[in-house]
């Protein structure tokens, strides 16, 4: 009777291995600290594309496809919620579309997903409960933090939703009831599609 070889999983970084997960970090950081110093929406379309060749530069091209659904999502999102975005800022809009929604939300989606796969090979069972526990451990305090740093540091106010109370414990989202619910929804569905269509995570792989 033939035993099933065993499949020992063994998380790799290509040859620069952990610096890599360094240098991710320092340009996130970048980039956020960058909301507070240039135009927001300019910022996160310009980070939008310069992603693409920092993707591909560090051999992660598998994230591209991560990357592509982050942002079909967050167009589906504006599809069914344009109408309640409107800012104290004179963001680009095109054809009724504020641009800086869409690419925000397409940037935290993807941010947060790209953070979390660093970080999958922790869990002692790779099934997808605990899978989906540890993307929400990463999405929920950070989609908290992002949202209170933009509102009340950056001075990033989405004026439609001003009569909204926003979340009791930070003073942010400042939204209806649906929208907050669909915030905190998002980041599980665009979880769900990714393993869905069964894409990689490159840091991660069975040897």
């Amino acid at each position: 009777m033939s035993k099933k070889k065993e499949v020992s999983v063994k998380y790799e970084f290509h040859k620069w291995k952990k610096k890599l997960l360094y240098i991710d970090i320092i340009l996130s950081v970048v980039v956020v600290i960058s909301l507070g110093v240039f135009k927001p929406d300019l910022v996160v379309i310009a980070a939008f594309f310069l992603i693409i060749p920092y993707l591909l530069l560090t051999q992660r091209k598998a994230l591209l496809y991560h990357l592509i659904v982050a942002f079909f999502i967050a167009l589906l999102w504006m599809l069914i919620a344009k109408n309640e975005y409107s800012y104290n800022s004179g963001f680009i809009t095109i054809a009724g579309f504020s641009l800086y929604p869409l690419f925000s939300w397409t940037l935290g989606l993807f941010g947060l997903y790209f953070i979390y796969s660093h970080y999958e090979h922790k869990l002692k069972k790779q099934k997808f409960i605990q899978k989906l526990g540890l993307f929400i451990l990463f999405y929920w305090p950070l989609l908290i933090i992002a949202e209170s740093v933009a509102y009340h540091i950056f001075n990033i106010k989405n004026i439609a939703a001003a009569a909204y109370s926003g979340l009791p414990f930070c003073d942010c989202i400042h939204a209806p009831l649906w929208m907050q619910i669909s915030y905190f929804s998002l980041g599980i569905i665009f979880f769900l599609a990714c393993y869905k269509l069964g894409l990689e995570n490159p840091h991660f792989r069975a040897v």
